[in-house]
């Protein structure tokens, strides 16, 4: 990763000196910027790796199976060690760079990443005022500084620093004019050892494939022998998050049109991230009545993986709810741009399932000359086709990662957008994903009928049919034939069935009768090949499940990983 970005924030890192470089700290004390030294290169071990949350390394028992895929048509491979300028470079993503604190990730490697996304987006819009944010994770502070001097010695004017600042608070901040762009030190739902970067731009949406496709030309480029000189009346504050997370509330609590007919009592997990608080504060502000759990930010998150996709990391809320006897459940990840909701039995509601209960009671809230048209990711699940089609809306598949979907609510070609992890957009809130807006969105609903969210789920589940979704991952690399392969194969021995259409839009996606469907997609993010589906919730479809994933596991355990 010797890019041209490198000896511009090598000279910038050691260019600031700590007097230059003290600034008030969140407790309003003043610090001295750690200094990074610049060394010879970023360590030999970093790797880039596209993915929908970020670049990221493999693992290393799965280097070999790389080096072995280095020739295979179609595959999406990293800059690897000895490549300056690779065939096959990495595939990026909306959420930027990510990797093992101390490994991949250190300071110097963030102002690295920062200064080659500033380079490119500097050259499409003005980037006079930054906003620098990083959430509770180790070496946070140190990485917000190294940026925070890169972007100085890129030209950047005003540098604001924001300690334990959610991700959706700083793209409202773009939106709102608040900041030209923000650059965000978080890995988001990863594991607390892991750390990373990413950005929002204007107006207000993650960064275009084709800006992320000249980011990683830059990293894997020759270093650039003239590093500008900077800006000698570049200034660097620090603000609490409060500054802008207060905003950021009340903007959302002003898009409910229907108020409390009662006192909600709501469970706010934040998972020890930096979102619980301020989701606190919107739910107060919705006259509802919080009980926050895990909303103290915490390095470790707390022994929790902050990712609300997990099953494990719901537990605490579902016990929360049925203990406090809560209406609802609110939990969200490192960074707070995902979110899953639970009802007042503790049960989880899918992202796909409150997504279409959103669309169903979106109404007369949708603006005038809006397009009758909804993105969605190839792992959506079916509910969400079905509601869309019966209410009149087109529906498109687009290869999962929400910076698939933000250019379309940009253009006007989308009026709503969804995910699979928590992740959800409605053009008339925004550009990008915002649990802030989507629990706003919900609030409405359930002011408006008054009825327990399960009822509410349970409704549009039945009319709509009820399906098993899965999601898991297996060891292993393939390509698409093979992927192709193994699917149909296990398919036809498990369920006895072949598929009726095969779509390759983001992996092999099977499609089955009765809206069903099975996915096999490689996992830039931890490696491996992640499995998605949905099949009739039968009796059997946990066994089916299990041996469907136990085929797949097992196929591509066995014989040289080609297409």
């Amino acid at each position: 990763m010797r890019g041209r970005a490198w000896e511009v924030c090598a000279v910038a890192v050691s260019r600031e000196t700590a007097t230059a470089c003290q600034a008030p700290g969140a407790s309003g004390t003043s610090r001295a910027e750690p200094q990074t030294p610049p060394g010879s290169g970023i360590p030999r071990r970093c790797k880039l790796l596209g993915g929908p949350s970020g670049w990221r390394r493999f693992k290393d028992e799965e280097r070999n199976d790389i080096r072995q895929r280095a020739l295979e048509p179609g595959t999406h491979l990293p800059v690897g060690e000895n490549q300056v300028n690779p065939p096959l470079g990495p595939r990026p993503s909306a959420d930027g760079w990510r990797g093992v604190i101390g490994d991949e990730f250190t300071a110097a490697n963030a102002a690295t990443v920062a200064a080659c996304i500033l380079r490119v987006v500097r050259q499409a819009q003005s980037c006079d005022d930054l906003l620098i944010g990083f959430d509770g994770r180790e070496q946070g502070e140190a990485a917000a500084n190294a940026v925070a001097a890169a972007a100085q010695a890129l030209g950047v004017r005003r540098n604001i620093v924001v300690p334990h600042l959610p991700t959706p608070t700083a793209t409202h901040a773009v939106r709102t004019g608040a900041a030209d762009a923000a650059l965000l030190i978080t890995a988001s739902h990863n594991p607390p050892n892991w750390n990373g970067v990413k950005a929002k731009v204007a107006p207000g949406a993650p960064l275009t494939s084709e800006a992320e496709r000249r980011v990683v030309e830059l990293l894997s480029g020759p270093a650039d022998p003239s590093p500008p000189p900077g800006d000698a009346r570049a200034t660097t504050t620090w603000k609490p998050a409060a500054d802008l997370t207060d905003p950021h509330v009340a903007a959302a609590a002003a898009l409910t049109r229907e108020p409390a007919r009662r006192r909600l009592r709501v469970v706010v997990d934040g998972l020890h991230g930096v979102a619980g608080t301020p989701m606190a504060n919107l739910c107060t502000a919705l006259g509802w009545r919080p009980i926050p759990v895990g909303c103290q930010p915490m390095p470790d998150f707390g022994g929790l993986i902050p990712d609300p996709s997990s099953p494990a990391s719901r537990t605490r809320a579902a016990r929360e709810v049925l203990a406090s006897g809560a209406d609802l459940g609110i939990v969200l990840d490192g960074d707070g741009d995902r979110m899953y909701v639970l009802d007042e039995r503790g049960d989880s509601v899918l992202p796909h399932e409150l997504f279409a209960l959103l669309l169903e009671h979106r109404g007369a809230d949708e603006p005038t000359g809006a397009a009758r048209r909804v993105a969605i990711t190839v792992a959506t699940g079916t509910i969400v086709h079905r509601v869309a089609e019966r209410l009149g809306y087109e529906i498109d598949e687009h290869p999962i990662g929400f910076k698939h979907l933000s250019p379309l609510l940009a253009q006007g070609l989308a009026a709503a957008a969804c995910g699979g992890v928590g992740d959800l957009g409605f053009a008339e809130h925004g550009l990008d994903r915002d649990p802030f807006a989507a629990v706003a969105a919900l609030a409405d609903v359930l002011h408006r009928t008054r009825a327990p969210l399960s009822v509410l789920v349970d409704d549009v589940r039945t009319r709509n049919g009820a399906l098993r979704w899965f999601e898991t991952r297996v060891p292993g690399s393939a390509g698409p034939d093979r992927l192709r392969a193994i699917g149909v194969r296990a398919l036809a021995e498990v369920l006895g069935a072949r598929p009726q259409r095969i779509t390759e839009v983001d992996g092999i996606k099977c499609w089955l009768g009765d809206g069903q469907w099975f996915l096999l997609r490689p996992s830039s993010t931890e490696g491996g090949i992640r499995l998605y589906g949905e099949l009739a919730d039968t009796p059997h479809v946990a066994a089916q499940l299990d041996k469907l994933t136990g085929m797949v596991r097992a196929d591509i355990g066995a014989g040289p990983h080609r297409k």
